[in-house]
């Protein structure tokens, strides 16, 4: 899910406050609707909160936006020495439209090795409960400044992710005999297996194993095209199957036909005078 902040308005900040559960909380210590939004950064420990039917798992560093009015809640206890800031904002005019002023975020962000975010969601706490002046008005200019902080840092990770999936691509492109592993691709760019993971379901809508199955039979499904007389035994280690039955059951599964009646569908249709 997602969530929008309207910064042509100022938001202001309702609560603010540091939490420290010694004890893994009861299973629906949280189970509401707010007409604020709840920005919550899970500071030590780990906890999953539910909003509107989708699970958000929180490790350390993690930051998760939920809208107002949208139903939240925790289905399983927290751990224990689990500490969190949470702070509740106002839902503005304008909150989650597409617009020039508005930032788009998805709910959960991971923040790590980004200390600025953390330092935000400290000082409006630190400023809500201090006697300084004007705090409604400093509360809101640091809302705005964690709120460009958290959309600049997850511009970065989704540009990193599409330069990830890309390469992953081109090299799956450009070996088509080759299967690779995920492990194996990963350790070739120095990413995790999960950041790989991530980069392609968010680039290409799909696990990297699904992609690198679908490319194959796509290029197999021109080749049967192209060269007709190939045999099947040819075209599936040529695109890193190990054999043409494992190629031909899971041509049939994508194409909803064999590699040979789809090879005769193709041959029967009159080719496009040039």
């Amino acid at each position: 899910m997602a969530i929008g902040f309207n910064l042509a308005h100022a938001h202001k900040v309702v609560a603010a406050n540091s939490h420290y559960y010694k004890e893994p909380t009861e299973v629906l210590y949280i189970d509401r609707v707010l007409p604020y939004h709840d920005l919550i950064y899970l500071v030590e420990g780990g906890w999953m909160i539910t909003e509107n039917g989708v699970d958000y798992p929180l490790e350390k560093d993690d930051v998760l936006l939920l809208a107002a009015g949208r139903h939240h809640y925790t289905r399983l206890p927290s751990m224990p020495e689990t500490r969190t800031i949470c702070i509740h904002i106002t839902c503005e005019a304008g909150d989650g439209e597409e617009s020039a002023q508005t930032l788009a975020l998805p709910s959960l962000l991971h923040m790590k090795g980004a200390p600025e975010v953390k330092r935000y969601f400290e000082e409006i706490v630190a400023t809500l409960w201090s006697e300084k002046a004007h705090k409604q008005e400093r509360m809101s200019a640091l809302f705005t400044l964690l709120a460009l902080e958290l959309f600049e840092r997850q511009a970065e990770k989704d540009a990193k992710r599409s330069a990830i999936a890309d390469e992953v691509v081109r090299i799956i492109n450009a070996t088509p005999h080759k299967r690779y592993k995920l492990a194996e691709i990963a350790e070739m760019l120095y990413v995790s297996t999960k950041t790989l993971e991530n980069a392609m379901r968010k680039s290409v809508g799909m696990s990297f194993a699904a992609f690198q199955n679908q490319r194959k039979l796509e290029m197999a499904a021109l080749q049967l095209e192209i060269e007709p007389d190939v045999r099947l035994k040819e075209i599936a280690l040529a695109f890193g199957f190990c054999d043409e039955f494992h190629m031909s059951k899971a041509f049939k599964q994508q194409y909803g036909v064999s590699p040979q009646q789809y090879k005769r569908e193709k041959l029967a249709k009159p080719k496009k005078p040039d």
